[in-house]
């Protein structure tokens, strides 16, 4: 099973024992702001969230929950190749850890799985994801007004790419 490490977080596969942990992180309103769907309001939702994570076909996920000191405090991956997704509970905001993990993610992807890109869907105002891709190589490919209904209303998307070239041009010490 894969896992991975920087200094100060692991990434590892989803197990069902992280349930409380991850309706921790998805009924926070601050940090489901902008997801496609609003806070969890029961752990029965999260459960199916979290079995469904579990359950990915291998060849078309690579999904991992972000742990920081053994609790989990969000999630980064691709539920379904190759369109990435995360969130970290708001309590932990501001202090890198969603760059750090970003960044091992993405040498694990472009390093071991045929992955030509990473595509991601966005809310503009998501202005904190825009810039954690964006300082990670992702590039604007796309918007669409309208695109999602959520829970806070008809929202825009903002696509971005990354593609395994131009993330392979970078030096590994600027990564």
């Amino acid at each position: 099973m894969t896992t991975l490490r920087t200094d100060r977080l692991i990434l590892r596969r989803a197990r069902p024992d992280d349930l409380e942990a991850m309706h921790g992180v998805l009924s926070d309103e601050t940090a489901m702001q902008y997801w496609s769907h609003g806070p969890h309001e029961d752990i029965a939702r999260t459960k199916q969230w979290l079995d469904s994570m579990i359950e990915a076909p291998a060849g078309e996920s690579e999904d991992f929950v972000i742990t920081l000191d053994g609790q989990v405090i969000g999630k980064l991956g691709a539920w379904r190749l190759p369109e990435i997704g995360f969130i970290i509970h708001s309590d932990h905001w501001g202090r890198g850890y969603a760059a750090e993990a970003m960044r091992v993610f993405l040498a694990h992807i472009f390093e071991s799985r045929c992955v030509e890109c990473l595509t991601a869907d966005v809310d503009p105002r998501n202005t904190g994801s825009l810039r954690l891709l964006k300082c990670h190589g992702f590039v604007e490919t796309g918007y669409a007004p309208g695109n999602w209904n959520t829970h806070i209303g008809v929202c825009d998307s903002v696509f971005l790419r990354l593609d395994r070239a131009a993330w392979l041009k970078v030096p590994h010490g600027e990564r």
